[in-house]
C-alpha cells in the first residue's frame, strides 16, 4: 500500500472517530471525503485486493440489491466490504473501504458497493469492478440528475473507462438495454420472461427506440417501462436473457419463481421464494442472484440468504406499537417507487395512510413528480379512513391527495407520532416517505416501539382545516356542449407532472358543475382541434420532444389555425419551445412550428429553481419550478406571461420576462405543475375558453385553502 494511501486511511479513521465520538453523529460520508482529499486514488488502492468486486447502480432498489448480493457473496465464506448504509457517492464508497477491517489474512475479501448513477463515472474507472449490476432507470430528481438521457450517457462513459467490467443489466428496461447496446463491454441480460399480469400500468419513462426513435411496441408490461418490447421500424428489441425469471407466482407470503441461467448449453434452474409481495422485489432478488452467478459466487445458500435478509434502515419494516397499532415504513423517492408502495397498500386494503414529502438537496427541490404517482388507484380501497401528509412540502402532497378524490379526510401533520394519534387501536398505518423524510419516520417509530418516545399530539399548523370526504354536488351548468380539454401526446410529453395540469382543469370544472371531458391525442393519432376548447402541450425529454416535433410538423396548420382563432393553449417547457421558430437539442438546432415569434438558443448553464412571477393573468404571483438549459427570446410582437420576481430566472435569466402570453396562449417554463398551485391561472384558462365559445358563465368560488397553502410555501421558497 502506498504511503499516501496509508495516510488517507488513517485520516479517514480519525475523521470517523471524531464524527461519532465528538460530534455525536453517524460517520456517513465524512471519513471517505477526508481520505479522498489526502489521496484521490484511495478507492482504487484499497479495492485492488478485493475479489470479486461488484458495483450496483440504478434508480430504484440499489440498497436492497447491494445488501442481498453482499450477503450472498459472504455466504460463500468471504469477508465482504460493503457500504450497507446506502452512502453511495464516491465518498461513501471510500468511507466503507477506509473503515473496513482487514480481516484474517487467509480469508478472501470481496467488495460489493452501491453507487449513485452519476458517480459511476468516477468509481468504475478507479475500482475496475468485475461487474456493474444495472437495475433500472426511472425519472428521479430532474433538477439534480437532469433527463434520463444524461444518466445513460454517464453510465455508458463509466463502462467505457472500465472496459474489463461486465455489465449485468435489466433487459426488461429499454433504457438499460440501450446502454448495453452502446458499449463494448461484455454484458449479461436479466429479466422476467413471461407476462405476470400483476402490476401493469401506464408506461412511464420510455416509449421510443434507442436506435431510430420510433415508438416501441410492448408484448406485455410489468410496471413502469419494464416488459417485453420491440421497435416496429428497425427491429430493435429486448435482448436475449442470460438470466430469466419464469413461473412467477404470487403466494400468500410473497413470490415464488425460477431463475434460469441460460449462458451455457445446459440451462440451470434455481428456485427462489421471497417474503415480499411487490414485483419490484422479484427484480431486486433476480439482480442479486444474477450478480452472484456472474461473479462466480456460490449460490447454494442463496435461498438461506433471502430467508434471513432484512431490508436496510427500516425499509419495509413493520413496527408494533402501543394500543395494538402497527406501522409499515416504506421509502419511495420517485413516481415508480411510490407506485410500487401504493400497490402494497392496495394488496393489504389499507385504512390509514401517511405520506411524507421533503424537498431538501438530497430529495431534489422539484416536487412535480408527485403528480405522476397513481394515487387514484387507492380509490379501490374498501375503507380508506384518513390520509395524513407531512414533510417540508406537505401542502403540495395535500393538494395531490385532494385532486385524487380518495374520499378520506386529509390531515396535515408534523411527524409520524402526530399521525399515529389519529389511528384507532388495533389498526395499521401505512407510511410512505421520500429520501430525507424517511429516516426521521423510522427514528420516531423506533423510539415509540421501545417505549422511549411520546405519542402525544404535537402542536400542528391548523391554518388549513382537514378536507372532509365527499362533496356537495354542484348544480349543473348548462352549456351547448361540454368543454373539450385536449391533452396532446401524454405518452411522450409527460416529464413534469402535466397530469396535474389536466386534473386541475377537469376537477375545477367538475366542482362547479361545468360539463367537461378530456381527450388524449396519442402519438400517431390524427389531430382534430375543430371543437377543442383548451389544449395542453407538455414537456418531455429531448428524444421524446423531437418525436413530438416531427409529429406536429406534419399537422402544423391545424395547431396554427387553432391559435390564430383565439384558441386556449397551455404549453409547458418543451411544448413552449416547440411553438417558436427553433430550439436546441444538444448542439443541434431543431426547427420549431413557427406559430409564435420566439426562438430558443443554447445556454451555458441550466436555469434551475423555484420561480415566482407577477402576471396580468391572476391577482397573486404565479409560482412554479424551472429546469431548462435553453434561453428563449421573444420577438418584438410578443409579450411575456409575467415579470420574474427572482433575478436571473425566467425565459433567459436576463431580460426579466418569463413565458409568453399570446392571445389565448400561455407558454411557460414553470412546472410544479403550474395549475394546481395557481388556481387563478386555471380559472383564467377556463374563463377564456368559455368566452371564446360565447358561453356566459360566472365561475363559482371554490374552497382553495389547500391550494393557497401550497402556493404560499412555494412563494416563500422562491423569494428567500
Amino acid at each position: 500500500m502506498r504511503a499516501r494511501t496509508r495516510l488517507a486511511r488513517l485520516a479517514g479513521a480519525l475523521a470517523h472517530w471524531g464524527t461519532v465520538n465528538v460530534a455525536r453523529r453517524g460517520g456517513g460520508n465524512i471519513p471517505g471525503a477526508v481520505a479522498l482529499r489526502v489521496d484521490p486514488g484511495v478507492v482504487g488502492e484499497l479495492s485492488a485486493d478485493l475479489a470479486p468486486r461488484a458495483v450496483v447502480t440504478g434508480t430504484n432498489g440499489k440498497t436492497t440489491t447491494t445488501g442481498l448480493l453482499a450477503d450472498a457473496l459472504a455466504a460463500g465464506g468471504r469477508d465482504v466490504v460493503c457500504n450497507r448504509a446506502g452512502n453511495n457517492m464516491e465518498s461513501g464508497i471510500a468511507a466503507a473501504l477506509v473503515l473496513a477491517d482487514a480481516g484474517e489474512k487467509d480469508v478472501q475479501r470481496a467488495g460489493c458497493f452501491e453507487c449513485d448513477e452519476l458517480y459511476t463515472v468516477r468509481v468504475l474507472p478507479a475500482m475496475r469492478p468485475d461487474v456493474l449490476v444495472l437495475l433500472n432507470l426511472f425519472r428521479d430528481q430532474l433538477d439534480r440528475y437532469g433527463e434520463i438521457d444524461h444518466t445513460q450517457d454517464v453510465i455508458a462513459e463509466a463502462l467505457r473507462r472500465s472496459p474489463e467490467t461486465t455489465l449485468v443489466f435489466n433487459a426488461d428496461d429499454p433504457l438499460c438495454a440501450a446502454i448495453a447496446d452502446r458499449i463494448g463491454n461484455q454484458s449479461l441480460a436479466f429479466g422476467i420472461d413471461e407476462p405476470t399480469g400483476l402490476e401493469a400500468d401506464r408506461i412511464s419513462d420510455s416509449r421510443f427506440c434507442a436506435r431510430c426513435n420510433a415508438g416501441l411496441e410492448y408484448e406485455y408490461v410489468h410496471y413502469g417501462q419494464l416488459g417485453a418490447y420491440r421497435c416496429p421500424a428497425c427491429g430493435w428489441k429486448r435482448p436475449q436473457l442470460a438470466f430469466a425469471a419464469v413461473n412467477v407466482t404470487l403466494t400468500c407470503g410473497g413470490f415464488e419463481f425460477d431463475v434460469e441461467d441460460r449462458r451455457g448449453a445446459e440451462v440451470l434452474r434455481y428456485h427462489v421464494r421471497t417474503r415480499w409481495s411487490g414485483l419490484y422485489m422479484v427484480y431486486n432478488v433476480m439482480a442479486a442472484l444474477a450478480g452472484c452467478l456472474a461473479t462466480g459466487g456460490d449460490v447454494a445458500r442463496f435461498q438461506e440468504v433471502l430467508d434471513t435478509y432484512e431490508p436496510a434502515s427500516g425499509r419495509g419494516k413493520v413496527f408494533t406499537l402501543a394500543g395494538g397499532r402497527a406501522v409499515t415504513s416504506n421509502l419511495a423517492k420517485n413516481p415508480t417507487g411510490f407506485n410500487r408502495m401504493i400497490q402494497q397498500v392496495r394488496v393489504e386494503d389499507g385504512h390509514y395512510l401517511a405520506l411524507f414529502l421533503n424537498d431538501n438537496d438530497a430529495d431534489g427541490h422539484d416536487v412535480s413528480w408527485i403528480w405522476d404517482i397513481d394515487l387514484e388507484r387507492l380509490r379501490d380501497l374498501s375503507d380508506l379512513r384518513l390520509v395524513c401528509v407531512g414533510g417540508t412540502r406537505r401542502e403540495d402532497m395535500a393538494v395531490r391527495v385532494k385532486y385524487a378524490e380518495l374520499g378520506a379526510p386529509i390531515e396535515l401533520v408534523d411527524g409520524i407520532a402526530d399521525a399515529l394519534d389519529l389511528v384507532g387501536e388495533g389498526e395499521k398505518l401505512h407510511a410512505i416517505a421520500n429520501y430525507t423524510a424517511f429516516p426521521p419516520v423510522v427514528a420516531d417509530l423506533t423510539r415509540l416501539q421501545k417505549g422511549t418516545g411520546s405519542n402525544e399530539r404535537l402542536k400542528r399548523d391548523r391554518s388549513v382545516a382537514p378536507t372532509a370526504p365527499g362533496r356537495v354536488e354542484p348544480a349543473p351548468v348548462a352549456l351547448k356542449r361540454p368543454l373539450r380539454i385536449v391533452h396532446l401526446y401524454p405518452d411522450a410529453l409527460n416529464l413534469y407532472g402535466d397530469g396535474g395540469n389536466i386534473a386541475s382543469l377537469a376537477k375545477r370544472c367538475a366542482w362547479r358543475g361545468i360539463p367537461a371531458h378530456v381527450d388524449q391525442v396519442l402519438m400517431g393519432a390524427e389531430l382534430d382541434l375543430s371543437d377543442a376548447d383548451i389544449v395542453l402541450l407538455g414537456g418531455g425529454a429531448d428524444r421524446d420532444q423531437l418525436a413530438v416535433c416531427h409529429e406536429l410538423q406534419r399537422q402544423r396548420e391545424k395547431l396554427a389555425a387553432y391559435v390564430a382563432d383565439g384558441g386556449v393553449l397551455l404549453a409547458i417547457c418543451g411544448g413552449y419551445q416547440l411553438l417558436g421558430h427553433s430550439y436546441m437539442m444538444g448542439s443541434e438546432q431543431v426547427e420549431g412550428l413557427h406559430i409564435l415569434d420566439l426562438a430558443t438558443v443554447a445556454g451555458n448553464t441550466r436555469l434551475i429553481g423555484n420561480v415566482a412571477i407577477e402576471s396580468p393573468v391572476c391577482a397573486t404571483p404565479i409560482v412554479g419550478f424551472e429546469n431548462h438549459a435553453g434561453r428563449t427570446m421573444l420577438g418584438a410582437g410578443e409579450k411575456p406571461l409575467g415579470r420574474a420576481l427572482v433575478t436571473g430566472t425566467g425565459n433567459n435569466g436576463e431580460d426579466g420576462g418569463e413565458g409568453v402570453l399570446h392571445d389565448g396562449v400561455v407558454g411557460t417554463y414553470l412546472h410544479g405543475p403550474i395549475l394546481p398551485k395557481n388556481p387563478g391561472v386555471t380559472d383564467w384558462l377556463i374563463t377564456r375558453a368559455l368566452a371564446r365559445r360565447g358561453e356566459s358563465v360566472e365561475l363559482t368560488p371554490l374552497d382553495d385553502a389547500l391550494e393557497t397553502a401550497a402556493h404560499d410555501v412555494a412563494l416563500r421558497i422562491s423569494l428567500k
